[in-house]
């Protein structure tokens, strides 16, 4: 049985998805592991350092479905090493003699580094594809709600009326920056490592930089221009750039609960019959996907402080700190994995109540449109004076419950400056979205321009 969520058969994707969970696994890092080191005897038989027919053998035996995991487990209990006994494992499938020549030159951390490189290169990209497509949700809901008009709110609290769909491409400008940082960092991050034992690439050889550069190409990597044994910092703004997009999704997944809450009615996530939301209230609806996305993104953004533990390195490398990523990486990934789908289907679903937004925008009587009074008399008056009047009049608002605009038109600070009709016009909600739709279109447009571009590239 499983012992952590990710593995769990009751509760696996609600933690993670079945392809994050595969390019994570043991049969996939140990066949990562076997690609290498196929790579390197293949090179160097192509250089003349090892026999074509010892290369050809070590790569046809380079699969996992050839090795005793069992064994090899028993292996790394007895040995207390990571890597020894899957090469034992893996010389003992060699035929005539061809194991020897495995790992020749090589250093466990060469392995073990490229490995997770390979890995969390497959990953990024199942995230950058499903950014792409939640990109295009929020796309959609910036265009078709642009005009959308609710309450803008600031520390939690009703400020000044925006439309849902300047709020919805705000997430899409932050989802489009997260592409961008991951387009950008691809050469950065998804360098291989074949080093060494110290990083020198001495057990190499002479032509060790050739060697390097056939091996890393065959395994279409990039080439690090000197050793990062004791340099993690690829992996940590990795770790990190994951970390910052499950954020955004936290934030996302928290907006979106706190706009569900029965109280405001904004939002919801979409409901289909058999969703059950209590084991006694039989009523309930809760926004499980929004509360999902939340909760996961802490542990991923923990995941970020534990890597930047590995950037810690004494000498030439040490076992100590490094290690860290090795629990860091794949439940970031994992779980950013989980929050990404949950993101999908509530975003592509999302009820957008417009009604129930209108209605909210007249909680405060009023109150709301504030700003627009205060600069009106400003004009007449000074801002600072004005800010003290209108000040003034919303605090007796709040306290005697009466509207702001009688309390306004009461006011003879006020009253004499503007009729009925003007005070009711700055009142008017719909009339002070500033530019919240053209924020919207301009981000809409923009993005849209990019992802053309970029598929004309594909």
């Amino acid at each position: 049985m499983a012992s952590h969520m990710i593995d769990s058969i009751l509760y696996m994707d609600s933690y993670g998805t079945k392809v994050m969970r595969e390019i994570f696994d043991d049969r996939s890092m140990i066949q990562n592991w076997l690609d290498i080191e196929a790579a390197l005897a293949e090179s160097q038989a192509e250089m003349g350092i090892i026999p074509q027919d010892v290369a050809r053998e070590i790569a046809g035996k380079a699969k996992v479905e050839n090795l005793d995991l069992e064994n090899i487990r028993k292996g790394i209990m007895k040995t207390g090493h990571s890597l020894v006994p899957t090469l034992r494992e893996f010389e003992s499938r060699c035929e005539g003699g061809a194991g020897e020549y495995i790992h020749l030159g090589a250093t466990t951390q060469d392995i073990i580094d490229t490995g997770y490189i390979l890995a969390s290169k497959r990953a990024f990209e199942v995230i950058y594809q499903d950014l792409w497509e939640i990109e295009e949700y929020l796309l959609v809901l910036a265009e078709d709600h642009k005009n959308t008009v609710m309450a803008g709110r600031t520390h939690g609290q009703q400020a000044l009326p925006i439309t849902f769909g300047y709020k919805a491409a705000i997430w899409a400008s932050e989802v489009h920056r997260h592409l961008q940082r991951m387009k950008d960092s691809r050469k950065r991050i998804f360098a291989g490592q074949l080093s060494g034992a110290v990083g020198t690439l001495a057990g190499f050889g002479d032509r060790a930089i050739e060697l390097q550069e056939r091996v890393l190409g065959k395994l279409g990597l990039e080439i690090p221009e000197i050793s990062w044994h004791a340099s993690r910092d690829r992996l940590v703004e990795m770790v990190n750039l994951v970390a910052m997009i499950a954020g955004t999704f936290g934030k996302i997944g928290n907006e979106i609960y706190s706009l569900q809450k029965t109280e405001v009615a904004e939002l919801a996530e979409a409901f289909t019959m058999g969703q059950v939301g209590s084991s006694t209230m039989p009523h309930k609806r809760n926004p499980g996907l929004s509360e999902g996305m939340h909760t996961l993104s802490k542990v991923v953004k923990a995941n970020a402080l534990l890597a930047y533990e590995a950037l810690l390195q004494e000498h030439e490398r040490d076992g100590a700190y490094w290690k860290t990523e090795l629990i860091a990486i794949p439940e970031a990934f994992i779980l950013t994995g989980a929050i990404l789908q949950k993101a999908k289907k509530a975003l592509n679903g999302l009820v957008v109540n417009k009604q129930k937004m209108i209605e909210n925008l007249d909680i405060l009587k009023g109150l709301l449109l504030s700003e627009p009074v205060m600069l009106m008399l400003g004009e007449k008056l000074g801002k600072q004076t004005a800010h003290e009047i209108v000040y003034e009049i919303s605090m007796k608002t709040f306290e005697e419950g009466a509207s702001f605009q009688e309390n306004l038109l009461k006011d003879p600070r006020v009253g004499k400056h503007f009729t009925e009709k003007e005070i009711a016009g700055m009142l008017d909600p719909f009339r002070y979205t500033g530019q919240s739709a053209f924020l919207a279109e301009r981000v809409v447009r923009n993005i849209r321009a990019c992802r053309l571009a970029e598929k004309g590239k594909g």
